[in-house]
């Protein structure tokens, strides 16, 4: 990165060799979007709408349990079934959503700096692929690992193969996520996590987790 002043993320990240990044609420600005979504399926099934502070404040991994608190009647729909309904109906239009510009600007200043740079998702690997095509930012990442079904339980295993994949030491390396759930993946690689505030998760909730909290 250059002379200029560095923002909050861009500081957070000089110096490491491999930044994994995750995808939807961190580089992907989704969140109203998704909201929309859930909603959508929500009301498929007769249960109450979200706003959009409540879902902030209810989303979380693994989606078995976030569903669990959306009380869901599995008798109904078995949580399988949800899992693909809602994919199918989030793959059909993610298309008005847009890459967060500042993040970008990072992504893009980080890629001349580190040795690696990756994308980690709890999204399925196929429609991962779909969507970094869709938005033509393939070339900013050496990696990009999903998971292989609709489930989304963790990316901790995932994450595992990305580092092995690298090449790069646990102790250069550093996570860009949006949720608690970056932060546990990343301590249980035993790496760095940075969390931005404009994701999945509030800012309050991610700052119970005393880990560098940033806006960009």
């Amino acid at each position: 990165m250059n002379n200029a002043i560095k923002s909050p993320l861009e500081t957070a990240l000089a110096g490491k060799k491999h930044i994994i990044w995750d995808w939807n609420g961190t580089i992907l600005d989704d969140v109203s979007y998704a909201v929309d979504t859930i909603n959508w399926q929500l009301a498929r099934h007769d249960r109450p709408q979200l706003s959009f502070a409540e879902y902030r404040a209810i989303f979380d991994f693994p989606i078995r349990q976030y569903y669990d608190r959306l009380g869901f009647d599995y008798a109904r729909a078995s949580f399988e079934t949800l899992c693909h309904e809602y994919v199918e109906q989030y793959m059909s239009g993610y298309q008005i959503c847009r890459p967060f510009e500042p993040v970008l600007g990072v992504l893009r200043a980080s890629r001349s700096q580190c040795e690696h740079q990756s994308i980690l998702s709890a999204s399925e690997q196929s429609s991962l692929e779909q969507m970094i095509a869709h938005f033509a930012i393939g070339d900013l990442f050496d990696h990009i690992q999903g998971i292989d079904n609709r489930f989304a339980a963790s990316k901790l295993d995932s994450g595992r193969r990305l580092i092995e994949t690298s090449g790069v030491g646990c102790e250069d390396t550093v996570m860009v996520g949006d949720t608690l759930h970056d932060v546990e993946v990343a301590r249980a690689l035993g790496i760095d996590i940075v969390l931005v505030d404009h994701g999945h998760h509030s800012r309050e909730k991610l700052l119970g987790a005393d880990v560098n909290v940033v806006s960009v």
